[in-house]
């Protein structure tokens, strides 16, 4: 998905909301501020906005000296979820479609963003998380597939999401023989990293993989060969969250499942949906 005007104004603004939460003096801000506004200025229209987020981000963290300035906030994000986990499991038990639920679940844990939005409900999110309509509904054919399927790609997403992703890959794993669950290669924003799953149930569930990548979003561009191969040798690829969706709808040549909330009017365009809105939405090769 390549950006639109309105990306350059939403990394911006990104950057200077997080100069507030470093709590940095105006003589660094400033000093960040410009600096990103010469690397956004670089940017035409034909590449994806998680591209120049990650020279933003490495900017950053090279100005400021901190290599993971959401690192706090990621560990909060993932004990948080872990408080809600076993009543969402708990809930599962009388679910007459367990995987569809379960997609629920891990769509529920996608308000987890602190790259769009700064604050987030995840209680008020999960309340009513099985009475939802997705806007896009391709699980019929996703569970078509799933029939048939020997291997899945996972694309993880945020720090703390991951939880909820572990319910989800629970139920898959009753189906599939191997499931893959990819990482970002670095910190950026709040993804979530290797290092960011260590002790988790998820590490005994699928075959986690670094993939490689320094952008909010699984970008091939700058996947590991290992990623690579597995992401287009897998039966089923299932992509969590907007920056995966920015960095692979309309340019991955393979079909994958999309499963996320739509946060802003670029992305909303692009998947013909609305803020808010939830999407389980396939896209052809």
């Amino acid at each position: 998905m390549k950006i639109s005007r309105e990306c350059y104004l939403c990394i911006y603004t990104q950057t200077l909301n997080l100069t507030k939460r470093l709590n940095l003096d105006e003589e660094k801000a400033s000093e960040i501020l410009r600096g990103v506004a010469k690397i956004i200025s670089k940017y035409s229209l034909d590449v994806t906005p998680p591209e120049i987020a990650a020279e933003v981000y490495e900017f950053i963290s090279e100005t400021t000296g901190i290599e993971d300035p959401f690192s706090k906030e990621k560990e909060a994000a993932v004990k948080e979820a872990l408080r809600f986990k076993n009543i969402l499991e708990k809930r599962l038990e009388n679910s007459e479609d367990r995987i569809f639920d379960a997609c629920k679940i891990a769509v529920a844990g996608n308000v987890i963003d602190l790259g769009v939005n700064q604050e987030y409900d995840l209680k008020k999110e999960i309340e009513n998380i099985f009475e939802i309509d997705f806007k896009h509904n391709d699980y019929d054919e996703f569970k078509n597939r799933l029939d048939k399927a020997q291997s899945i790609v996972y694309l993880g997403d945020n720090a703390g999401e991951n939880v909820f992703d572990e319910v989800l890959i629970s139920e898959l794993k009753k189906k599939v023989k191997k499931i893959y669950y990819f990482t970002r290669g670095k910190p950026i924003i709040n993804d979530i990293t290797l290092r960011d799953l260590d002790g988790l149930e998820i590490m005994r569930l699928a075959e986690v993989v670094d993939s490689g990548v320094p952008t909010p979003g699984f970008h091939l561009k700058f996947a590991g060969e290992n990623a690579k191969q597995l992401f287009y040798e897998a039966d089923i690829v299932i992509s969590k969250g907007m920056g995966n969706f920015e960095c692979l709808f309309g340019e991955c040549q393979r079909e994958v499942f999309y499963l996320f909330k739509v946060k802003c009017e670029v992305v909303a365009r692009a998947c013909k949906a609305g803020v808010g809105d939830y999407v389980f939405l396939k896209n052809d090769k």
